[in-house]
């Protein structure tokens, strides 16, 4: 039976995420786009620098810059949260129209606890950002930031698109630039097994990471208890 379940997941992906032409989505929209790199790139090859102004390796000081230069908030208006088990440290800001029909939007920068530089961004749309987030309008963002994306320049062998997930959840877009960096577009709360209704409202994110194979996180290393 799993089985089964796993084949009408992907049915329920493929039928909800069917893409459009890519160039319709370039027309309509740019897409919040990661950061420009420092340096120009090969031809033909993308590399991830961050999103917006702010770039993998800045300081938390330099993430709060970055922040009120890209969306004009205030210093207060940037909120200052902890992750007590990774031991990071989270600068979130709330954007009001980051895409078209999304709502507002959570930007989450999350600094490493080794390096204190700025290791992820993870943008959020629904869920507890904004749970009146309608079904139909995360499904049209979706499509647009997989549009956006898949026309970047990721490396092919690393590109994933439309991946159903056991709990309901859809991996849009998944790949690596040319550095190993890291994009990731999942939405959840349209589809679930079948038989069950979405747990939540819809929720809508995508996360820009610096090194997946190795996160800059606290870890009970082999010796040390």
């Amino acid at each position: 039976m799993p089985g089964r379940l796993f084949s009408a997941r992907s049915a329920i992906a493929a039928a909800i995420l069917a893409l459009l032409p890519f160039a319709t989505f370039a027309q309509q929209r740019q897409a919040p786009a990661p950061a420009a790199p420092a340096a120009a790139a090969p031809a033909g090859e993308y590399r991830l620098a961050g999103f917006r102004s702010a770039n993998f390796g800045m300081t938390a000081d330099q993430v709060r810059q970055a922040i009120r230069k890209d969306f004009n908030v205030a210093a207060d208006k940037i909120e200052t949260a902890e992750n007590a088990v990774e031991r990071t440290q989270i600068l979130a800001v709330t954007v009001p129209d980051l895409l078209p029909s999304g709502g507002p939007a959570q930007v989450a920068y999350v600094i490493g606890y080794r390096t204190k530089q700025l290791v992820q961004v993870t943008v959020t749309w629904g869920g507890g950002v904004n749970p009146q987030l309608a079904p139909a309008a995360a499904i049209d963002s979706a499509r647009m930031l997989q549009g956006y994306l898949a026309g970047l320049g990721y490396k092919a062998d690393t590109v994933a698109t439309n991946l159903a997930q056991p709990d309901g959840s859809i991996v849009v877009f998944r790949g690596d630039d040319a550095q190993g960096r890291r994009t990731i577009l999942v939405l959840g709360g349209v589809a679930a097994p079948e038989g069950q209704k979405p747990a939540g409202p819809p929720v809508l994110q995508i996360s820009y990471i610096r090194d997946p194979a190795t996160p800059d996180v606290f870890q009970i290393r082999k010796g040390d208890f």
